[in-house]
Parts: C-alpha cells; structure tokens; sequence
C-alpha cells in the first residue's frame, strides 16, 4: 500500500492584538513554533503555542509601558 502524502497547512497570516496603545502581532513560523513582534520590532525567542507568543507580547508592552515608550 503506497504511503499517503500529507500536504503542510499554510501558516496563517500573522494575528495583531492591540496590547494597550502598542501592536503585538503573532506569527506561525511552524507547527508547535510561533513568533511574535511589538510596534513592528521583534520579541527574542520563539514559543511553543499562540497562546505563549501572546502573552510575551503583552509582557514586551507593558515593559515599554514603563520606560515610558
């Protein structure tokens, strides 16, 4: 019996959450890798579900937040 080929989904396009005045946009890199960028610069590190890239987002915001950026 001849081995079904998988075809990859397509990552989705980026998601944007307004996070306060600032933009954090998440991105699927891969399945289980995901990115994420605040007012277009990007967070070190990758995560293992949106769900973390959020909330490095929000975390990256409300640091900015405090230096007044």
């Amino acid at each position: 019996m001849a081995a079904k080929l998988q075809t990859p989904e397509p990552a989705p396009l980026p998601t944007t959450f307004a996070v306060g005045r600032h933009a954090a946009r998440v991105t699927r890199v891969m399945e289980g890798r995901w990115t994420v960028e605040v007012d277009e610069a990007a967070v070190a590190g990758s995560y293992r579900t949106q769900a973390d890239a959020w909330e490095a987002g929000v975390r990256e915001a409300d640091r900015l937040d405090r230096l007044g950026k």
